[in-house]
Parts: structure tokens; sequence; C-alpha cells
């Protein structure tokens, strides 16, 4: 084993596509199956401690799965700008942190490129859009029902094509969100984003200029709305994560990185008994190339969950015991056949046979081989 986990890792995760090995998928599929069960538990306990410190609140977010909202005219003004300082760059699917969740199908980055155009954030992005986020911090709060920080960023244009992706969920980690700034608005003529929500309606959103849409996009199907006589849709993407107090210092993880995939980041403080950063993020490394030894896949995909493998209605641990049961009647049989073997024939003739039979069949099947 490498002595640096992450470095070791994040190689194998850069390598382009003609580069990789069949198995080195299941770095990827088992890396996705734990940072489930990690985020999970990050964001219930993330969604209780706000509930708890504070009132009730009815969220539109979580009755319908999406939210619009509208800024002011300064704020529309500073967010077109915000856009325009971002310069366009061709797509890298492997511009992304070791660290984080990142889309790793050819066909899909093939997608992306198909249906997108992609801009690098300016310095004037990452010093200004904090001023169009903080006025919206409770909002976001509320409707979320967890204080939040910003788990990666993208700036991108829908292109005016005939046909979108398709109506898909983003199957992440279920409390990551997507707030998408519309600078020039978005609908039908510039492109726009259809969703179909919680209560099963499809909406083409139409929103003016400056506007936002906050969705869940692991809980609703959606996908981006264009056509050929669409003019282009620019949008600042932010994908909002659960937290224990709200930040919104932006953060730009890569082209293709979404968030961590451990609900986890370094502190300043002092923490002792084997669980500060180091220790914890080194051993859960561990337990992921530990798991790849176990549970091994040659194809890339995503979602994968430990429950695709429970069926329902199953019950395991009786499955098992009969499998033993078998394999003990499958034993018990054979030593029944073979004393009765040496009774009718005697040992010394049931020892003759045997040694002669058995190099004939592995004979035989090594000749199979080579044929």
């Amino acid at each position: 084993m490498k002595e640096d986990l992450k470095k070791y890792i994040d190689g194998i995760e850069h390598l382009q596509y003609g580069e990789r090995l069949p198995f080195h998928a299941s770095l990827f599929e088992n890396k996705a199956m734990i940072s489930k069960i990690l985020w999970d538990i990050h964001s219930h306990n993330a969604k209780k401690f706000y509930i708890n410190n504070n009132t009730k609140y009815d969220s539109t977010l979580e009755e319908y799965g999406y939210i619009t909202g509208k800024l002011d005219k300064k704020s529309t003004d500073l967010l077109m700008n915000i856009f325009s300082s971002c310069e366009k760059v061709k797509f890298d699917p492997f511009d992304f942190d070791s660290d984080y969740v990142y889309e790793p199908r050819k066909n899909l980055h093939d997608d992306m490129v198909r249906i997108n155009n992609y801009y690098k954030p300016s310095e004037f992005f990452f010093e200004n859009l904090p001023s169009i986020l903080n006025p919206l911090k409770q909002t976001l709060e509320q409707e979320n029902q967890f204080y939040w920080r910003v788990a990666s960023s993208r700036i991108f244009e829908v292109k005016p094509v005939s046909k979108a992706q398709g109506f898909h969920k983003d199957d992440q980690a279920l409390a990551i969100k997507k707030l998408f700034f519309y600078p020039k608005g978005a609908n039908r003529k510039i492109g726009s984003t259809i969703l179909i929500d919680k209560k099963g309606k499809e909406t083409i959103i139409e929103l003016e200029s400056g506007s936002w849409l906050l969705f869940e996009n692991s809980l609703c199907e959606h996908q981006a709305f264009s056509s050929e006589e669409c003019v282009g849709r620019p949008t600042i993407e932010i994908d909002l994560m659960p937290d224990f107090s709200t930040n919104t210092k932006i953060e730009y993880h890569g082209i293709n990185g979404w968030y961590p995939w451990i609900p986890m980041q370094e502190s300043s403080v002092e923490i002792k008994g084997g669980l500060d950063y180091k220790n914890v993020y080194d051993r859960n490394l561990k337990r992921i190339l530990g798991l790849c030894e176990i549970n091994k896949t040659d194809t890339y995909r995503f979602p994968c969950e430990f429950s695709d493998y429970y069926k329902e209605g199953n019950n395991v641990f009786e499955e098992i015991n009969e499998v033993k049961e078998n394999n003990i009647n499958i034993k018990e049989d054979i030593k029944e056949d073979i004393n009765k073997l040496v009774e009718k024939n005697g040992l010394i003739t049931f020892l003759i046979i045997f040694f002669k039979t058995i190099p004939n069949i592995f004979l035989k099947k090594i000749i199979r081989k080579f044929k």
C-alpha cells in the first residue's frame, strides 16, 4: 500500500479514459456508498440542530421541492457583471479536487459538452457573489431547514439545442441542494429549467432577469429546457450543503467537482482521542480501499448504494443458513458414498481407483483450457 493514500487515490481518479483499468471503477462505487451513509447521518444531525434552535417554519421547498425568488435591481446588475467577468473555457472532465464527488462517465461528459458552454470563475466572481448570497441567508436557512455553506459553484450557459439530457434526478446526497441564479432570467425564449415537483406537476420555470431557483435536485426530476430557437440561458450554480452555521464564502473545486465525499472540514480547533481531521480522514480512506477488496466492479455507475444488493421480501440470514445446510448435506452424501464403496470393494481397491481417476479429471480440464 502506498504511504500517501490521498495522493494514490487522486492519481487513480484522474486517469484519462484510456488509462483506466476496469476495476478502478470499484474505487468510485465504494466511495459513493460510504459517502451516502455519512451524508445521511450528518444531514440528519444538521437539520435536527437547526430545528431545535429556531421557530417552526412551513418550508415551501420541503412541500413542493422548489422555490423561486427575485433580486433587487442593484443585485441583478451585479449578477450580470459577475457572469460577464467569467471567461469561457473548454469543459475538462478531470478538473475536480480529489476529495470531491465527480461525474466519471464519458457518455454524460459528452452530453454536458453538447448542452452547455462552461466558464471559469474570475476574481470578481469570488469577491462579489457573497454580497448576493448574504441577503438570502435566512430565507435559504428556513427553506432548507438547516444552516448551510457553499459546497461548490459552477458557471455555464445552456446552448440552443433541440434535445436536452432528459428528465433525471441527480442522486446525490439528499441534503445537497442546487441554487440557480439566472442573470437574464429563464423562459421559453432564452432557455429554462423544467421540473416535476413533489406533487407530480411539471413546470417550465418562467423568471425575470436577476431571479433565482432553489430546488431539491435529488428528489425532483428535472432537465434543462432549450430549443434551436433559444438564445442561450446564462446560469450561476451554487451547490448548498448542510452545516451547523451558515457561511457564504464561495467554494470552487473544479468544473466537475460537486461536494465533499466526506462531510467534514479541517479545523484549527485541537481535537484529541484519535478524532482530529487527519486521523478520521485517513481511517476512512483505508476503509474505502478495504471495501474495494470485498466489493469489486468494472463499471462506473451512479447512483450506487449498499441497499442495491438488498432484495425486498428476502430473509438474508435464512438464505445463508439454507446454503450452509445444503453444503452440509452434500458433504454427508459424499461421505456416505465413499463408505459404501470402501465396504463393497475394500480400502485398497478404492484408493487405487481414486488415484487413477483424479489425475485424469485434472488432466482433461487442463487440456480443455489449452484448447
